[in-house]
């Protein structure tokens, strides 16, 4: 629902404006069957990608997922807000709009805390600008080699030593503070009042793939312990969803059908001075889903270029399973002589660092030597085992993807056979018996394990394409799965989205797909749900799609519920001896009803 103004007037605009006309201001469309299609705006399209649908008004990027309303094209094309875009249009159409609403359980909205990070990012621009103030910081960018056009494409800023320099200017400013607070750019102090966050710090401003500052990194150059602070998070920043340099790499990622994956800021940066433009880097963490996520909508080839020392091997170790899990292709390029990608190519020169991206190893024959290194460096059987196991958990997780083909997963069991001298069919029992256990994956979620389950979520997926193209079977699905049940957070979102819609839609025969789009300022939650409706009309059968499905759940749900009894069977055992265990079957018996024999080997366990 949106936050700024009421639906209705958005739902006049959408009716009013054109997508067709709007589009063809800044794409030259033609007629394929009943939709118009053009080269797609959002990335180097070389051959008509886009589609637009004046029956829905919608539009949808076939190659780069890009999708939405008119409201959303409009944001993509020209890097608008929400609200902006909403004005823009209603300016066009003439219609007049009331004041906008706000949010009175947030302190402020998205947009206004965009706005105010563009204005703090200004402000540590012009401190590095500053003859007297930025000398240091102009000079470390210098010693890093870093020319002035690269630091000033990438925002790079300066935060002066003390402690309200920051916390004056934006007083001067009328900036709010509390929205300061809220971004993590002042931090409260515990007798009242504020000081600054960054001091004494070269600032790389994090921008997203739209072109929004979402969050800052400083480097210190003074004496604190800390090399690298990120913004806290908040609604506009996770760095853990955060990739440095997408703005400026998506476009070239496109084109070059790769992604290049380094772990610093002047990795990155220098990357771009090269010409190396297809380069971005993680902040300071681990590469995670989410990332993996993010790169698939523009590659499905990446590249990773972390240091060659130890901790760079390690995040590059758990980076593949990332990656793995998105059926990506992933490479491994390792730097020679303990080199980071900024000192390689000050040294060798951008070739260099391509020439390396083309010989990367394949993320199995990278982890097939690191097993092979830990045998030979291993001096016990445990230690060898442990390796190989740790390779064939990798094998196992493609098996159970379906991300692998038979030929590769004959030649690995045969190489792995061969090494430690058992046979090809052993090796495969034992693949399959990790790619079924990894069906449960527990992760600790406060005190509580949280079974996450890939089949479910292909499963929620069904449902929500089948409810966006046939919304008549809203009330069969809604008796068995609800938003808040969706592992995936955006897809809980969604979910949240056309729930909210469907029950107070009095005849759902009038579903409407742009009205549900009509709701959602995010273009990332309008590009998933565009993205929904296409792929269930493309699979088509409905029902037995939706019949599947909602087993699967059912199943899973009834999984879950005895592995629940099954924990607190055993903690009544471990912890109150047997009369508590008894006293809890019979609870569990009256509740439930299980079978007697199911009750006596759950007690066995």
């Amino acid at each position: 629902m949106s936050s700024y103004f009421d639906e209705n007037h958005i739902q006049q605009i959408l009716q009013t404006v054109n997508i067709v006309e709007v589009v063809g201001n800044y794409v030259a469309l033609r007629r394929r069957g009943k939709e118009m299609v053009g080269l797609c705006p959002f990335h180097n399209d070389s051959r008509p990608s886009m589609n637009v649908s004046e029956s829905k008004q919608i539009f949808k990027c076939f190659a780069c997922g890009a999708g939405g309303t008119v409201i959303t094209f409009i944001q993509m094309r020209e890097n608008m807000s929400f609200p902006e875009a909403v004005i823009f249009l209603a300016e066009k159409a003439g219609i007049k709009l009331p004041q906008r609403k706000r949010e009175f359980d947030k302190s402020f909205n998205k947009n206004e805390l965009e706005e105010i990070n563009k204005w703090a990012a200004r402000y540590f621009r012009s401190n590095f600008d500053d003859e007297t103030k930025g000398e240091k910081a102009r000079q470390y960018v210098q010693e890093r080699k870093i020319n002035n056009e690269i630091a000033k494409r990438f925002g790079i800023g300066w935060a002066p030593d003390g402690w309200d320099n920051l916390l004056n200017a934006a007083q001067k400013a009328g900036i709010s503070l509390s929205a300061l607070k809220e971004l993590g750019l002042l931090v409260e102090r515990d007798q009242g009042g504020y000081y600054d966050r960054f001091r004494e710090r070269i600032i790389f401003p994090v921008i997203d793939a739209l072109g929004r500052i979402i969050g800052f990194g400083g480097r210190t150059l003074g004496n604190d312990p800390a090399k690298y602070l990120n913004s806290p998070e908040c609604v506009l920043f996770n760095k853990s969803r955060a990739l440095y340099g997408m703005h400026a790499a998506k476009d070239s990622i496109i084109k070059a059908r790769q992604a290049i994956v380094v772990e610093g800021y002047t990795d990155c940066i220098m990357a771009h001075q090269y010409g190396l433009t297809n380069v971005v880097a993680t902040l300071g963490t681990a590469l995670t889903l989410e990332h993996a996520q993010i790169l698939s909508r523009y590659t499905d080839s990446i590249v990773l270029v972390f240091d060659s020392d130890m901790a760079g091997q390690k995040a590059a170790d758990r980076a593949i399973e990332q990656f793995f899990a998105q059926k990506m292709e992933v490479s491994i390029v390792t730097l020679p002589d303990n080199s980071d990608p900024c000192d390689f190519l000050l040294e060798n020169g951008a070739e260099a660092l391509e020439k390396l991206a083309r010989e990367a190893t394949p993320a199995l024959e990278y982890k097939w030597k690191t097993m092979k290194r830990q045998i030979e460096q291993g001096d016990s059987i445990n230690a060898h085992q442990q390796a190989v196991d740790q390779y064939l958990q990798v094998i196992s997780q493609l098996v159970g993807q379906e991300n692998i083909d038979s030929i590769n997963l004959g030649y690995m069991l045969n190489r792995v056979a061969k090494l430690i001298d058992v046979s090809s069919q052993q090796v495969l029992r034992k693949i399959n018996q990790q790619a079924r256990r990894k069906r449960w994956n527990t992760t600790a979620t406060k005190n509580e394990g949280a079974y996450v389950d890939d089949s479910e979520k292909s499963s929620q997926k069904e449902v929500m394409e089948v409810l966006i193209n046939k919304p008549e079977c809203f009330e069969e699905i809604k008796k068995n799965i609800e938003p808040e049940d969706f592992i995936d957070p955006q897809m809980r979102q969604v979910a949240a989205r056309i729930w909210q819609y469907c029950d107070k839609t009095e005849n759902i025969n009038n579903f409407s797909l742009v009205a549900i789009l009509a709701g959602c300022e995010s273009p990332e939650l309008c590009r998933m749900i565009t993205e929904l409706e296409q792929s269930g009309a493309r699979r088509g059968n409905f029902e037995h799609t939706l019949e599947g499905a909602l087993n699967n759940i059912r199943k899973l749900k009834s999984d879950k519920s005895q592995e629940t009894l099954k924990g607190k069977i055993r903690q009544a055992r471990d912890q109150y001896g047997q009369d508590a265990q008894a006293a809890l079957m019979l609870e569990i018996q009256a509740k439930h009803k299980p079978d007697p024999r199911r009750a006596n080997s759950l007690l066995k366990r």
